[in-house]
């Protein structure tokens, strides 16, 4: 063949492959954008109260033993602080597993935490990149899942790039809690006991029983997807006794012998537990409130409404997609329903109620406010992708005489105005200083900028508020003093610099003001899910001689 006819049919062979792939290299674009998002400016958001508690636990220390070791008359830099909030040589791995004895909480996100940080060093961007990773691994894992279910690469690609720009997944991949890992053991979890419906080997039993213990040593609420399981694998084989009724009940009970020996250490520090989670009681929603918040958040798997705030629109200035949204999740729920086996929808609804249903009957029972954090009803959020997923999946590129090219067309401008908001939203997310489930970060960034601004800074703080959050953004050389909160152990007069006072007590505020005079900078209301005493900030300066 000549040069000339190879230039001839250059340009069709070049059409010709992106007629055959387009769908492809679309899906793959945007696969790369979703992990982007995940990746980028893993330090740009102030930690928030719960990330402390991460730092806490992997550096071995107790909650107080760092304040302690610092409360003395000398100051210590932030730096030099912040190094106790990390693996150090003071602290083994036999104390790193005392205090996961001692804290309660599933221990396996914090074992990948720690070795993350003791592989790659002390930062931010390598405590949260745990989470980040953890949260790549869910993008094979939902295809795979999805591939399970409906036996169609379609559905699984439709729903895999759904999922990768979901302004959820976005968020709390970049945050240093557990919550990448939970969604990852659902989704392996539930993908290794479709598998079993497929074939008569035992491997995948052996997978979906290592999985239960490891979403067990992950998250509690686990436990809430595995009768979710027992429900779904007994409906399906219409309560009778089968070989695979039995096969999952074994596997169900490796995995809970497995997990045994936490559950023991769970019920000896019961009390602290209990302790813990007492928080979560102390709001009782009312019926409209939690329809509401229902609703909003089950739109954040798509969108966020609550990004109005961030564009200055008011807090209800995105709300308006929340109807569109919900009307496409009952549809896509109903669509499921009447047009997949059992097996199928049955599957989808099982993890939409999970977690959904035992939070709401627990709300209605004891009072409380369990149902309405957004990171507790993961399995519900991937029941609701999933399930839009199927419907975009066969409505847009189903090739039924009875799908007219204009209901297809509806349907993939459909597809591509979520795709659209979901990497609108979730550049946004990537992009921000703080967000809306860094509760307080707002409140963070303003007191540290006031601190930061300041010559040569020194923060006194009242040991029994210490507000660990902040230590995280203020520079370096910022020097922190640890004082009692009755008693002030050191001289103001002679302190030098900027000094602050952060939260003290009306005792301390009336030592200092004998000597010194002092100005509220700042007061903010706590803004968190453990509402307590508002935030402070004082400045002290010398009195001016008349």
């Amino acid at each position: 063949m000549s040069a000339k006819q190879l230039r001839g049919q250059s340009p069709s062979l070049g059409r010709n492959f992106l007629a055959k792939y387009w769908l492809t290299i679309l899906f793959t674009t945007i696969l790369l954008i979703g992990v982007f998002f995940r990746v980028v400016n893993l330090d740009n958001k102030p930690i928030w109260v719960d990330e402390t508690h991460t730092f806490s636990v992997i550096s071995g220390y107790a909650d107080s033993e760092v304040i302690e070791k610092f409360s003395s008359q000398t100051p210590v830099d932030v730096k030099t602080f912040l190094k106790y909030q990390y693996p150090n040589p003071d602290k083994n791995l036999g104390d790193f597993f005392y205090k996961l004895y001692t804290d309660v909480h599933p221990p396996l996100y914090f074992l990948i935490a720690r070795t993350f940080v003791s592989w790659f060093g002390d930062s931010v961007t390598v405590l949260r990149s745990a989470s980040a990773f953890l949260s790549i691994l869910t993008l094979p894992a939902i295809y795979w899942l999805c591939l399970e279910l409906f036996q169609s690469s379609l559905v699984s690609q439709v729903a895999t790039v759904l999922f990768c720009v979901s302004p959820f997944q976005v968020l709390y991949a970049q945050e240093a809690r557990p919550y990448s890992l939970f969604t990852l053991v659902i989704l392996l979890s539930g993908a290794s006991l479709l598998w079993t419906t497929r074939t008569k080997r035992r491997l995948p039993w052996f997978i979906y029983s290592a999985s239960v213990a490891l979403g067990l040593y992950s998250q509690f609420f686990f436990l809430f997807v595995i009768f979710g399981y027992f429900g779904y694998v007994f409906t399906v084989e219409s309560f009778r006794f089968t070989k695979r009724a039995r096969s999952f009940l074994l596997a169900n009970l490796a995995g809970f012998i497995a997990f045994l020996p936490w559950l023991i250490t769970v019920v000896i520090h019961l009390s602290s537990f209990k302790y813990k989670s007492s928080w979560i009681i102390n709001h009782t929603l009312s019926i409209l409130g939690a329809v509401r918040l229902w609703s909003e958040n089950i739109s954040l798997s798509f969108v966020d409404p609550r990004a109005s705030e961030y564009f200055g629109f008011g807090r209800f200035g995105f709300y308006f997609l929340i109807p569109f949204i919900i009307i496409l999740v009952v549809y896509s729920l109903y669509f499921l329903c009447t047009k997949t086996p059992k097996r199928v929808y049955l599957f989808v609804i099982t993890l939409v109620a999970s977690t959904a249903l035992p939070l709401i009957a627990a709300d209605l029972i004891l009072g409380g406010n369990r149902q309405i954090w957004p990171r507790y009803l993961i399995p519900c959020f991937l029941g609701v992708q999933i399930s839009v997923s199927y419907l975009l999946a066969t409505k847009t590129f189903s090739l039924e005489p009875s799908h007219t090219n204009r209901k297809r067309r509806l349907w993939l401008l459909i597809t591509a105005a979520l795709l659209t908001a979901g990497i609108f939203f979730s550049s946004v997310i990537a992009q921000a200083n703080t967000w809306w489930n860094k509760y307080g970060g707002g409140v963070t960034i303003q007191i540290a900028q006031l601190v930061n601004q300041a010559e040569h800074p020194l923060v006194i703080v009242n040991r029994s508020r210490p507000s660990a959050v902040l230590y995280y953004e203020f520079k370096p050389d910022v020097r922190l003093q640890f004082v009692s909160e009755q008693k002030l152990e050191v001289d103001p007069s002679q302190m030098d610099g900027s000094v602050f006072l952060l939260n003290p007590s009306d005792a301390l505020k009336t030592e200092f003001n004998r000597l010194l005079y002092i100005e509220l900078l700042a007061q903010f209301p706590d803004s968190g899910p453990k509402p307590g005493k508002p935030t402070e900030l004082w400045k002290a300066e010398k009195r001016i001689a008349k």
